[in-house]
């Protein structure tokens, strides 16, 4: 699941060593939903997309180190317990300038839940960038 959490973008790099637990996740087959709401580009539509995973123990053994860093992003704080994930990343912009994205995760066993918020400047004007992210363990893998 996280690594769906933070592939729904290109974010972050290199996980920093912080407070790292296994979070409370069961192994299994996931099904992940990510909505991205595009705020202030009045009439677009929300973009919605569904994935499954298959997540194993020895994933979740890795802690932090679950999240897998696309290439040029910059992970700038992140806090892990076994309930909850905080974290702040910045990024190039797609025609300069950065990125900077705040996001948050729930571990609850049985499904996560979690939101991710993202500024940037564009030659339009300042975009924001809301992502809603829900899991929920579907089965075995």
């Amino acid at each position: 699941m996280l690594r769906i959490l933070l592939a729904a973008l290109p974010l972050v790099a290199l996980p920093l060593v912080v407070q790292a637990e296994t979070p409370n996740i069961q192994p299994g087959l996931w099904e992940n939903q990510t909505t991205m709401i595009m705020e202030g580009m009045g009439g677009m539509p929300d973009q919605t997309e569904t994935s499954t995973e298959c997540v194993t123990q020895e994933d979740l053994d890795r802690g932090e180190n679950i999240i897998e860093a696309p290439e040029g992003c910059t992970l700038d704080q992140m806090d892990m317990t076994a309930d909850r994930m905080d974290y702040t990343m910045s990024c190039p912009g797609p025609q300069g300038g950065r990125m900077q994205m705040d996001g948050s995760m729930r571990f609850m066993g049985d499904r996560t839940e979690g939101e991710m918020t993202s500024e940037m400047d564009t030659p339009m004007g300042r975009m924001n960038v809301r992502m809603e992210m829900r899991g929920q363990r579907i089965g075995d893998c």
